[in-house]
């Protein structure tokens, strides 16, 4: 993470951040130096964001002089503030961080704030908190900058930053900072990345990707075709699904997770809030819960076919990008999968209806989906390319 945060925030130079360091140097030791720099540290931390937060409360060493700046002077110059007041924050599903305790018009307040939970890590930097929100208990490591519900065992990013860095970060996320640093996948059109929300962009028949999809289709499709296949573009999505990959490689000791493309067909009214805020497992009763209550996707066309709607003979379905890592057996009274034999504090990533050739896959996490394209089709006899 550290390499890449440094790739994107060195174009200024050895000479800018050496003269930069000088000019820290020289300035006294006061209040006023910090907030001179808040700026930088700001977009920096922006850049930072979600993955590896944790490492905020970790400084390894003062940074040398003549380098590019990068995370390491962040933890140096933080950690030299004079009487620095610090806020703690979570991330929520539309990429918006939330300060703990504070009135929000669409989150529960939590029963801790943020000089509780500072007076706690400052106690002890590797322990835990026990709090809740709503009806919801909840645990924050502070050694992992994680928020686990006990329930469902949803994880949610944390982050500690100083007070004045926080405001900035606020300031850049809604001036579209954050997202001139997106880094997206290389075959989206980076000319359609919106602030929030999504933008649908059509692909060419001819087009690898196109190609790619149209095989899977085609496999149990048989007397169907492609109508149009447009590319679902949600950086806000696409970043949350990027960090849930990464933290269950961590989990799974850097191997890697088990990703596949999956169909999912669902009511025509649906689509454009799937698009906008993902897949919701609340309303999973419309494909049934034979498996457990959660977000069914097939690795058959044909079998989410069942579900979409004709259109003047027209059909539409998504094809996701799911995360379906270790898999077990569905049951219907599954609300989350089933804990692990070797590990009963972890829980299977996804269930299946066949563990030895699985073809329905629940998931009960929406972090683990992305839905990455939404496919019109027609039966034969009506096909024609849009």
């Amino acid at each position: 993470m550290w390499k890449t945060l440094q790739n994107q925030v060195s174009s200024s130079g050895k000479a800018a951040v050496t003269s930069r360091r000088e000019r820290l140097r020289e300035r006294q030791r006061g209040t006023d130096v910090w907030l001179g720099v808040h700026e930088e540290l700001s977009q920096v931390l922006c850049l930072w964001g979600r993955a590896q937060s944790r490492d905020f409360a970790e400084p390894k060493k003062q940074p040398g002089f003549g380098q590019p700046f990068c995370a390491s002077d962040v933890f140096w110059l933080i950690q030299s503030a004079p009487e620095m007041e610090y806020t703690w924050h979570w991330l929520d599903d539309s990429g918006q961080w939330i300060e703990y305790g504070e009135q929000h018009p669409d989150h529960c307040s939590a029963t801790v704030t943020s000089a509780l939970l500072e007076k706690e890590f400052l106690a002890d930097c590797k322990g835990s908190v026990v709090f809740t929100a709503g009806s919801q208990k909840y645990v924050l490591s502070f050694e992992d900058m994680v928020q686990t519900n006990l329930s469902y065992g949803t994880q949610r990013t944390v982050v500690r930053l100083p007070k004045f860095l926080h405001s900035e970060c606020e300031k850049d996320r809604r001036h579209n900072i954050t997202l001139s640093h997106f880094v997206c996948p290389p075959e989206w059109d980076k000319s359609a990345l919106p602030d929030i929300g999504f933008e649908l962009v059509k692909l060419s028949n001819t087009s690898c990707e196109y190609g790619k999809i149209k095989r899977l289709f085609e496999k149990t499709m048989e007397g169907y075709c492609i109508d149009q296949l447009q590319r679902i573009q949600n950086p806000t999505l696409w970043q949350v699904f990027q960090w849930q990959k990464e933290q269950m490689e961590k989990l799974n000791k850097s191997k890697s997770v088990d990703e596949r493309l999956l169909f999912h067909g669902t009511n025509p009214s649906h689509v454009s809030a799937i698009c906008e805020q993902n897949f919701d497992w609340r309303i999973c009763g419309t494909h049934g819960t034979v498996y457990g209550k959660g977000s069914y996707f097939a690795r058959d066309a044909i079998y989410s076919h069942q579900y979409c709607s004709s259109q003047n003979g027209r059909y539409r379905m998504f094809v996701a990008q799911v995360l379906v890592g270790d898999f077990v057996q569905g049951n219907k009274t599954y609300l989350r999968p089933p804990p692990r034999p070797d590990n009963k504090n972890r829980l299977y990533d996804s269930c299946v209806d066949d563990p030895t050739n699985p073809s329905i896959f629940v998931v009960f996490e929406k972090h683990q989906i992305y839905p990455a394209y939404i496919l019109d089709y027609s039966f034969h006899t009506r096909c024609m390319i849009l």
